[in-house]
């Protein structure tokens, strides 16, 4: 008997990837009668067709050059069109995923929730957590303390994807 935790997630299909790429494209339109069904059989039959030999004219870097420069060529576009809001960066990042490319980079807004313990000398309470404020300031802008930060007991809250980072450069594999 299989359960669900027995089964690894497969990749998306085709088919779904072409639905996301045309909801992304135009939001609230419906597709052209025919437009997934031809697209998914073009493109299944593109990767299921017989190639012919390699001839001997064409040395085998030079294709290695033109898949490396078609998959730079696909990266940038979706980078750039997802970076000018004509395509959803998630919408993009399927895309890539299924063609098996690198994702795009995004900016991040993480929160963390980190229990930190500092000793201080105060005359009350009051005093005490505003030195303890004060250390944290100081130990944050760079100034030396004995402030310990507890790594193991942190608390991931939120990360929130913002805008594509369009400074970032190529990733390595890419090239």
């Amino acid at each position: 008997m299989s359960t669900p935790d027995t089964h690894e997630q497969q990749p998306a299909s085709i088919e779904a990837v072409l639905r996301d790429a045309w909801d992304a494209f135009h939001p609230g339109q419906p597709a052209p009668l025919g437009w997934l069904t031809h697209t998914a059989a073009r493109i299944h039959d593109h990767f299921h067709a017989q190639q012919p030999a390699p001839t001997m004219t064409t040395p085998p870097a030079a294709i290695d050059d033109q898949s490396a420069a078609l998959r730079q060529h696909v990266w940038q576009t979706l980078r750039d069109a997802a970076a000018e809001d004509d395509i959803d960066p998630d919408a993009a990042d399927r895309i890539l995923h299924a063609l098996q490319l690198p994702g795009l980079p995004r900016r991040w807004q993480v929160r963390l929730t980190l229990p930190l313990a500092i000793e201080v000398t105060a005359t009350g309470q009051d005093d005490a957590v505003e030195a303890a404020e004060d250390a944290i300031d100081a130990a944050l802008t760079g100034t030396s303390h004995d402030t310990y930060l507890d790594w193991d007991n942190t608390t991931r809250d939120d990360a929130t994807p913002g805008d594509i980072d369009t400074t970032t450069d190529i990733p390595a594999d890419l090239r």
